[in-house]
């Protein structure tokens, strides 16, 4: 008989290995993945409920389960839970602690091993669980070194372990190499990590111009100029209009706590068409910065700055498309949509 899991919490790593165990036990399968945020439901019910000619059992996995609220997603899910299809198994998750109440019955129904909770590690756990993996590969870390991969790395134990068993091999080609330092923490991480578009609005976030500008410079290096020049406005104005999203929820009264199991519905309330939820912990202490540094005002001016820099570093010649996206980068992070001075375009 086929079975529902609810797995709760901001805890990735752990769940997903959780997955991986549920997959092994089921296989052969056919996986399909679905996101609550989406036109899920005629597609995910008939995946539930279809036999498959090719393989034994199906898989099917539904993301953000916390936004199924409405009565219409409620019932269908509820009635499926209670009375599963044989040939299938649904796994439901969510970064919350908590969904609606009446999927969260259904599923305790089946037992009190169907609805797992995964917490993020303690402050003390994260050192505990660093020092112990370096010295299981027989190297001391200092508690900088500590520090800064727990600020710089994703917060769950799956990153934490992919990110220090690639920087044991890269240690361990150092001669004599015994502590891990700092400075090596930096200098891997700083060599090793992907800059994005998203990485990019991080850093005006919290209004850093130098590492703005530098993220630029990488993304131009490693990824085709033109593209990245032409993608980066237009990018950036969709996580300011996100981010003046949550700004207009918090103004209307909804919280924009990071603790969990208090009031977070700025974060996943829709404002304008296209929005979804902003879920990951990390994600919602960007925006939550975004929102801290840039007010309600601030953040019209910049969608509208970005507008005008969109359409002319599109109409620029490419030798200057990197110059005017500085500007742009200045004009956001240092005057907050506002143009430090007139802008003058080269013209044939």
């Amino acid at each position: 008989m086929g079975h529902s899991y609810l797995l709760l919490g901001p805890e990735k790593g752990l769940k997903e290995d959780f997955i991986s165990k549920i997959k092994s036990q089921v296989s052969p399968c056919d996986v399909s993945k679905f996101y609550a945020f989406d036109d899920y439901e005629a597609e995910l019910y008939a995946q539930l409920n279809n036999n498959d000619l090719f393989a034994d059992h199906k898989l099917v996995i539904l993301d953000e389960a916390q936004d199924i609220k409405t009565q219409d997603k409620v019932k269908p899910l509820v009635e499926y839970i209670q009375n599963p299809s044989d040939c299938s198994t649904l796994i439901l998750t969510s970064t919350e602690l908590y969904v609606n109440a009446a999927i969260m019955g259904a599923v305790e129904g089946q037992g009190k091993d169907f609805v797992v909770k995964f917490y993020e590690m303690f402050e003390s756990k994260k050192n505990e669980w660093l020092s112990n993996y370096f010295r299981r590969n027989g190297l001391a870390i200092e508690n900088r070194a500590i520090t800064a991969i727990i600020e710089k790395v994703e917060n769950n134990v799956q990153e934490f372990e992919n990110t220090c068993s690639q920087m044991v091999i890269y240690l361990k080609t150092l001669p004599d190499k015994t502590t891990v330092t700092y400075d090596d923490v930096e200098d891997f991480l700083a060599h090793t990590r992907e800059e994005n578009e998203f990485t990019l609005f991080s850093y005006i976030a919290k209004g850093k111009l130098e590492s703005a500008l530098e993220c630029l410079h990488t993304l131009l290096r490693t990824k085709d100029a033109a593209t990245v020049t032409a993608m980066c406005a237009s990018r950036l104005s969709s996580y300011f209009r996100r981010a003046l999203s949550v700004q207009l929820n918090v103004k209307a009264g909804m919280g924009m706590s990071l603790r969990y199991g208090e009031d977070n519905s700025a974060f996943t309330k829709k404002v304008f068409e296209g929005d979804r939820p902003i879920s990951m912990p990390k994600d919602r202490e960007i925006y939550r910065e975004a929102c801290m540094r840039y007010n309600q005002k601030d953040m019209e001016r910049i969608l509208v700055i970005l507008s005008e820099y969109d359409i002319k570093i599109k109409e620029i010649g490419t030798a200057m498309q990197s110059i005017m996206m500085e500007r742009c980068i200045v004009d956001v992070i240092c005057h907050k949509g506002r143009h430090s001075r007139e802008l003058k375009f080269a013209t044939l």
